[in-house]
């Protein structure tokens, strides 16, 4: 059941503030209907500090534009998804048995 809007952004390097600094720039690339999975919720302890990973799964409809950054080699790390106000970095991306009809974002919780 695809019944979860989603923003998936992309990051836009191409500015730059007035001491010549790169801007980083989150613009929405797409915007879709999903199907929301919690996969897990690990707590761990490192360094006296108690720490949280929350890693979901976002199912889409495979479209031209999933197309696009299923082929870019770098799409974890210029796209993240925005759900209900929180933000999710994608980890992996996975086009179900290459049948271009469902695609899924494996995301972590970011904030």
């Amino acid at each position: 059941m695809l019944d979860n809007r989603i923003i998936i952004e992309k990051l836009f390097e191409n500015d730059t503030d007035e001491r010549g600094f790169p801007l980083n720039d989150w613009k929405t690339y797409y915007t879709c209907w999903s199907d929301f999975k919690a996969v897990s919720g690990k707590e761990y302890i490192s360094a006296k500090a108690t720490s949280s990973e929350n890693v979901v799964t976002f199912t889409i409809r495979y479209s031209e534009k999933v197309k696009l950054i299923i082929e870019d080699a770098e799409s974890t790390k210029r796209y993240r998804i925005k759900f209900k106000n929180k933000i999710y970095d994608i980890i992996y991306i996975s086009d179900f048995e290459n049948k271009h009809r469902f695609v899924d974002f494996k995301c972590k919780l970011v904030s």
